[in-house]
């Protein structure tokens, strides 16, 4: 028995094998490297047949092809009706004020409408065709492109249907409120396209990323999200359209998710339960974009949308850093003359930013120097060096370092002459010291002082929290910084208080007990092997690039959480297995690439004939 398992975590091609020839295997649903799809087809198609399923599909064809002009005429009556009642609520009720945000945003849409009442041609056509909107939303976004064929499909729609739709739209506004009713509409189109394409839903998420922390509730708005992709893969894999894979790290995951639920459930009540179901739903985002990304193309796009999201998030976070003050508590006392202010951006904590830029860093140095990424060169220049300034701006030495180490690997992994690129790092690294500010120097030599003062309270964090694991050691202490830090109040040396251990290890232990933390440590040795094993096939891939640098990025995120908890943020959790699922996506697709290029294996055989429309 002892012999299996060892084998499970270390021999990924030989356990592979081993359970190929088990009677398991004979069901054409391996549990390692193969895929399922079309479950329950039969019931699936009952309800795509049923007439819910018919009208709805009817009205989305409907809007899809629609002219333009006719939703010109729909915006010209919902413009036009709501500044009518803007304007008869302003002269019967004497309101002192006519000009209000409805009365502009009625103008507004109505000024659009009439723009749009010249263009004659379907809606689908004009997103395909135009090169902002192809781009965006079918090269970027990976919506599913119609057929040419298709789009002749052209409806023609009586006028006073879309104004009759305006006026009534418009006076639902006014009776509520006509900025409600637009996004309601935008969260109805979103749904929509999400729901058609489990790609375009994994797309937006990873974009919306930097920015969901601006709203309220940030965790519930990405658990969402993560529950929308996931009802929309499992709606193409219920069809056939998708298929589902199984691996080695699923097995690890799921006990890994089953351990976080029941730290929630037996400790510290409800609030530690939510907390728990919340990260559980978006620990499900590795098995989503593990199965989504099957090629090259959704793999670079996915990191494409992180590099992209990372433009303005660098840019707002540097102006904010010289015009807005930083909250005491982020300044260093040791520095207070030299530090006065710490970049944190969309994210609202310097250090929680960080865990953000390193990978934006390492994605956007990755593609800056990858050659087959020439035509966008100057966009991933661009924004690797605002990462990298936003990076400098946060003051985390922690962040310093990983990014530091994950160069290094980066340039060992990827370069043939190892000694040769350690050689000229090393003579370029003085050099390079006359360009840094000594601020910063001084900030990151700071690392290796253990008198310094963040590296005392550290100190005292670790070893509280490692008595607090101790005496917790199995289920932990329930799960959020809440259950953290009341149990952390019996362990703290000198009434320290923290809501978290500053240690992504140690933190994962206390939060969830020892089984969570050697099944996490699994994962990664799993990973390492798997990496290992598929080398062979990876090398002579077209995702050999993208395979080593999320690579690179997971084993930075590592270095950083040595000293800081970087899944403290739960945007930030679910960037962790994004990433960490898009290693895993890399290797497979290395995998399917090497198979199609001679004989595809028998396992493929089965699944060769499903039909996927990505």
């Amino acid at each position: 028995m002892s012999s299996k398992f060892v084998d499970f975590i270390f021999g990924y091609e030989h356990s592979e094998k081993q359970f190929s020839e088990s009677q398991l295997a004979k069901t054409e649903r391996e549990f390692y490297s193969k895929g399922i799809g079309g479950i329950g087809s039969i019931y699936s198609k009952k309800i795509l047949n049923s007439k819910a399923a018919v009208i709805i599909s009817k009205i989305n064809r409907a809007l899809s092809f629609a002219s333009i002009k006719s939703y010109g005429i729909l915006f010209v009556a919902f413009g036009f009706v709501t500044l009518l009642l803007d304007f008869a609520e302003y002269y019967f009720r004497n309101l002192t004020s006519l000009l209000t945000l409805e009365l502009v945003l009625g103008a507004a849409i109505g000024v659009l409408g009439v723009l749009l009442s010249f263009f004659d041609t379907p809606l689908v056509t004009t997103l395909q065709n135009s090169g902002i909107t192809g781009f965006i939303l079918f090269d970027f976004l990976c919506l599913k492109r119609i057929r040419i064929t298709e789009t002749k499909e052209k409806r023609e729609t009586k006028i006073w249907i879309p104004f009759a739709i305006g006026t009534i739209v418009a006076v639902l506004g006014f009776l509520t409120s006509p900025l409600l009713i637009l996004v309601i509409a935008a969260s109805l189109v979103f749904l929509a396209l999400a729901f058609s394409s489990p790609e375009f839903s994994m797309m937006i998420t990873l974009f919306a990323l930097p920015f969901i922390s601006l709203f309220e509730h940030p965790t519930l708005i990405l658990t969402l999200l993560v529950s929308v992709m996931a009802l929309s893969f499992t709606n193409k894999v219920l069809l056939g359209k998708r298929l589902f894979y199984f691996e080695q790290y699923d097995a690890a995951m799921i006990l890994f998710i089953l351990f976080i639920l029941i730290s929630g459930i037996f400790n510290k009540g409800i609030v530690s339960f939510e907390k728990a179901l919340g990260l559980a739903i978006l620990a499900l985002s590795y098995f989503l974009v593990s199965n989504i990304t099957v090629n090259r193309r959704l793999a670079e796009n996915a990191v494409k949308v992180i590099i992209f999201s990372s433009i303005p998030t660098a840019i707002y976070g540097i102006i904010l850093y010289f015009v807005s003050p930083t909250h005491p508590e982020w300044i260093d006392p040791a520095f207070a003359s030299d530090i006065s202010s710490r970049a944190y951006s969309t994210f609202g904590n310097p250090n929680i930013y960080a865990v953000f830029l390193i990978a934006a860093t390492v994605f956007s140095f990755a593609f800056t120097v990858d050659k087959t990424h020439k035509k966008l060169f100057v966009i991933y220049a661009l924004a690797f060096i605002l990462n990298v300034t936003a990076l400098i701006l946060t003051w985390s030495r922690g962040a310093w370092i990983a990014i530091l180490m994950s160069a290094i690997s980066f340039a060992i992994i990827r370069s043939r002459r190892t000694p040769k690129i350690l050689l000229v790092i090393a003579l370029m690294l003085p050099v390079s010291l006359l360009f840094i500010p000594s601020e910063v120097i001084s900030r990151f030599l700071s690392s290796f002082n253990l008198s310094d003062s963040s590296i005392i309270s550290r100190l005292s964090i670790w070893r509280s929290s490692i008595k607090m694991f101790l005496d917790n050691i199995f289920i932990g202490v329930g799960i959020g910084d809440e259950a953290f830090s009341e149990e952390f109040l019996k362990y703290a040396e000198d009434s320290v208080t923290a809501p978290h251990s500053h240690n992504l290890f140690l933190e994962l232990g206390c939060e969830v007990g020892i089984f969570a933390l050697i099944l996490f440590i699994v994962l990664l040795v799993i990973r390492v092997r798997h990496r290992a094993a598929y080398a062979k096939y990876v090398r002579n891939s077209s995702v050999d690039n993208l395979s080593t640098v999320s690579g690179t990025v997971i084993f930075s995120l590592l270095i950083f959480g040595m000293t800081d908890y970087i899944w403290y943020s739960s945007s930030m959790y679910f960037l962790f297995w994004v990433i960490f699922a898009l290693g895993s996506a890399t290797l497979r697709i290395s995998k399917k690439e090497y198979d199609e290029s001679g004989v595809i294996s028998e396992n493929d055989e089965f699944f060769a004939t499903v039909n996927i429309d990505i």
